[in-house]
């Protein structure tokens, strides 16, 4: 069975609709098509795994890169795998990046169980990159976090 994980950017900044409206289609054509696997968003870029067939997966992949909405696509992995690591998920989305104490350990506890180790670390890495803006963002909130409890910060 082949196992192919690619990182690509968006084209344009897609919302949480969006990105459901694709894992639906997605998983719907996986389905017929024997595939299974999971996408990550993290409002800038996607990390997919697709598992399945090697014409399957290949086909699939083919499209995705003629998709539009994808640019600057990176293989990470590409290879053959004797059991699938997402078994009962035709596609499932993820919305990423995690912010706060304990959420790459809520995240991780949220990938399948049959998911290899490997795996889960490029996912759960993938899903705590913050983007320019979400980095800002946290950033602010922590200050303003900070500045209301009176803790000392760090410079």
């Amino acid at each position: 069975m082949l196992s192919l994980i690619y990182v690509s950017t968006a084209a344009t900044q897609m919302n949480d609709a969006e990105i459901e409206a694709i894992t639906t289609r997605a998983a719907a054509r996986n389905a017929n098509a024997g595939v299974t696997g999971m996408l990550a968003y993290n409002s800038r870029n996607f990390m997919q795994l697709l598992e399945g067939g090697g014409e399957a997966v290949l086909s699939i992949m083919q499209d995705i890169e003629r998709d539009e909405r994808h640019e600057s696509i990176v293989y990470l992995r590409q290879d053959s795998r004797e059991s699938r690591e997402c078994p009962d998920w035709s596609m499932r989305s993820l919305l990423t990046p995690l912010v706060g104490i304990g959420s790459a350990s809520v995240f991780t506890g949220s990938l399948p169980r049959t998911m290899e180790l490997d795996t889960k670390m490029l996912f759960t890495s993938f899903a705590s990159s913050l983007t320019a803006d979400a980095a800002q963002r946290h950033a602010e909130q922590e200050a303003a976090l900070m500045a209301g409890t009176g803790a000392a910060q760090n410079d």
